[in-house]
């Protein structure tokens, strides 16, 4: 078995389980408290980059890696434009501009996840340590990207277990991310390092266009309060993880 493979795989089991908080938890909840999460993700996904995920990639590839973080965050956004979604600005007053909607939602989703495997993976591959962080950033990213994409399921008249079903089968695409880098690790040189590099670009990318805009705007100032408050809470996660996980571990 490889390296730290049991990490890898309750890592993506519990991100599975993130991906389906839409339709498992109560829709009060998670209307009241989603503002909150956006934060928190923005917060926790882009300290994992500055002070975890580009450090080490850089230490391992030197200022190359920033080449292929570089290529990432391009990639992920010529993806996007291709798609024509994109996660967090797809209402229009509880209704959706085109039926077509949903199925590019779904392939997003996929194309994402595959994207998620590979970096926890390649984090757990390089050391525990990394791979907590990454962890840490891809579910907390999870849990507002997949309650708003079932809500967009349910405004274009899915029932909740046929969105449900679609978004599980979705979730399955992560194990062929991590799959595909755990073997390619074995034949070429510094593979897992140059997937995390790549992960850091597409995280950034997330984080600086999908979620952190969000933290600015609200109905009313305690929504936006709040907001910031995840936000800091999320940093303050990612680095407690960072100092506090021994560097030797994996």
């Amino acid at each position: 078995m490889p390296r730290n493979a049991l990490w890898i795989l309750a890592t993506i089991m519990l991100d599975g389980l993130a991906g389906l908080s839409g339709g498992l938890l109560s829709e009060r909840w998670l209307l009241r408290h989603l503002a909150a999460l956006t934060g928190f993700a923005a917060g926790a996904i882009l300290s994992a980059v500055f002070l975890d995920i580009l450090p080490e990639s850089i230490r391992a590839l030197q200022p190359v890696a920033l080449t292929w973080s570089f290529g990432g965050f391009v990639t992920l956004a010529v993806i996007e434009w291709i798609i024509g979604y994109h996660h967090h600005h797809h209402h229009n007053h509880g209704r959706l501009a085109s039926p077509s909607l949903p199925p590019s939602l779904l392939i997003s989703d996929a194309l994402h996840n595959v994207g998620d495997g590979a970096a926890v993976s390649a984090g757990f591959l390089i050391s525990i340590k990394v791979g907590i962080v990454v962890a840490v950033a891809v579910i907390a990213h999870e849990v507002p990207q997949e309650v708003g994409d079932y809500a967009v399921l349910r405004a274009s008249d899915w029932r909740r277990a046929p969105a449900l079903l679609a978004l599980a089968g979705v979730q399955l695409t992560a194990f062929a991310g991590a799959a595909g880098v755990m073997l390619a690790a074995e034949h070429i040189e510094h593979f897992t390092a140059i997937i995390l590099s790549i992960a850091a670009g597409t995280f950034l990318y997330i984080g600086a266009t999908d979620l952190l805009p969000e933290i600015h705007f609200g109905a009313t100032r305690s929504s936006r309060v709040e907001r910031m408050y995840g936000f800091l809470a999320g940093i303050a996660l990612i680095a407690v993880v960072s100092l506090f996980t021994p560097s030797n571990m994996g």
